[in-house]
């Protein structure tokens, strides 16, 4: 997707390559429009691992001048080759942050545990309060959970057991897990799929977003459990080099001023800054999160998937 785009590159040209989804790009690039009419803003949609790779091979000489809605990990990644930014990150939390400076939290994007609460009673089956109640027979064949080795919520869910219970109890937890489990699917929208389809009762490492999505026509509810939801984080960052540019300051400027929240507003309102005060219909206000220390570290995350037989 190019939105909008003709006429050659200058100063007032900004190219943003994006990972977000089409919507979502839509309406930042038309506010943008609107703000800052006087550049020439492009956007480019690219998925996450092609992205971040094009970045990495093309290095400063990338056309790219911004990347939007990169995963935190794979910020990691090509940060040798983003510019180090100059603003108050105190207004975000602390634990979006990674200490080099070189991308602004864009979004907190959250994942749950939901159910069919009418067909578990249905089937005389109570509503799990536990990772631990998940390991009772009387699910077995009812719970959905997305492979971690193909699917970032998956793997989320590994990272904040990981945290939890320690390494090995954690893999002795989903081994456990897997005798009752209808399947491992290749992507987050496996479970929400089997919970529309009724193949499942239980969905594991279904995003909020898409929860709410399904309470418009499916009676699900979402559990939360002591340990919190898990969660991973995406970036906008700047190519170095770039940074001069006024066009792309100008842009950076209005995400860290306006984008940011706006995205918050209309899309995905997890917790991004210290203060904020935004609501989605069917999105849950108070979620707790979970613990997911080393969740940008993309070593540690090869060497656990290592691990993982399903």
């Amino acid at each position: 997707m190019l939105l909008p785009g003709c006429g050659s590159a200058n100063e007032n040209t900004v190219v943003i390559y994006s990972c977000g989804e089409g919507e979502a790009n839509e309406l930042l690039l038309a506010a943008m429009h609107e703000d800052l009419s006087e550049y020439d803003i492009r956007l480019h949609y690219v998925s996450t691992g092609s992205g971040a790779a094009r970045i990495k091979n093309e290095g400063v000489q990338s056309e790219a001048d911004i990347i939007l809605m990169l995963e935190g990990g794979y910020l990691r990644q090509i940060e040798d080759v983003l510019a180090p930014l100059d603003y108050d990150f105190s207004v975000f939390e602390d634990d979006l942050l990674d200490g080099t400076g070189k991308y602004l939290p864009f979004r907190r994007e959250s994942a749950c545990i939901a159910v069919n609460a009418e067909a578990l009673e249905s089937r005389g089956l109570s509503v799990p309060q536990s990772y631990d109640d998940l390991l009772d027979p009387q699910y077995k064949g009812l719970i959905c959970m997305p492979n971690p080795k193909s699917s970032g919520t998956g793997y989320n869910f590994v990272k904040s057991l990981v945290n939890e219970r320690g390494e090995d109890e954690a893999f002795a937890y989903f081994d456990a897990l897997a005798e009752n489990v209808y399947q491992f699917t290749s992507s987050g929208s496996g479970p929400v799929n089997a919970l529309v389809q009724g193949e499942a009762l239980i969905g594991m490492g279904l995003t909020y977003q898409a929860v709410s999505e399904i309470n418009q026509g499916v009676p699900i509810e979402i559990v939360e459990f002591e340990e919190g939801s898990p969660w991973t984080m995406n970036g906008v960052a700047v190519i170095e080099g770039k940074e001069g540019k006024p066009a792309v300051r100008a842009v950076m400027d209005w995400m860290y001023e306006k984008g940011i929240l706006l995205d918050k507003q209309e899309f995905v309102p997890d917790r991004v800054f210290v203060e904020q005060d935004t609501s989605i219909e069917n999105y849950p206000t108070d979620a707790e999160y979970a613990d997911m220390t080393g969740i940008f570290d993309i070593d540690e995350k090869k060497r656990l998937l290592e691990r993982w037989k399903y």
